[in-house]
């Protein structure tokens, strides 16, 4: 995975691994209320990328974007061993608005297209209209609505490049 322009710095985005667990609880932590509530309802992707961390699951692949002792985001694909695996990104709620999102998933589209992927899917909270906008932007199309119509399910088809 390529590494990140940020502030003036180049950062790695590296893949996540045993010994990454403070740094993740600490993401995590941070997170604010609106945040827990579209991405991590429940603690399930945290809890999937401590698994991840413990275990290893070549289903899955996360990344981290570490600046020092700090993750400032990360991004992830479920089902990797698909066709069109899932996309997940996450940036810290206080870097929000400075572009990290869109490096991230840049970062992760050219990561699927090197592995011949077909596409890629993702879903979003009905209410993160500003990660709908971003995944529009990036050339996601909206399907509808999934998952008991709270969530919207996007496309990002290779093939209709």
């Amino acid at each position: 995975m390529k590494d990140i322009g940020f502030n003036e710095k180049t950062l790695p985005l590296r893949e996540a691994k045993a010994g990454d667990e403070a740094l993740i609880d600490v993401f995590f932590d941070r997170m604010g209320g609106e945040t827990r509530a579209v991405f991590n309802r429940g603690d399930y992707n945290r809890n999937g990328l401590l698994k991840f961390c413990r275990k290893g699951d070549s289903t899955r692949k996360y990344w981290l974007l570490v600046d020092g002792n700090e993750m400032l985001g990360y991004v992830f694909f479920l089902d990797w061993n698909t066709k069109i695996p899932t996309l997940g990104v996450a940036v810290r709620d206080d870097l929000r608005g400075q572009r990290l999102g869109r490096a991230l998933c840049d970062a992760a589209i050219e990561e699927a297209r090197e592995r011949g992927k077909g596409g890629i899917l993702l879903t979003t909270h009905t209410a993160n209209v500003r990660a709908q906008t971003l995944y529009e932007a990036l050339g996601f199309r909206c399907l509808g609505i999934a998952r008991n119509c709270t969530e919207l399910l996007y496309l990002l088809n290779f093939k209709e490049d």
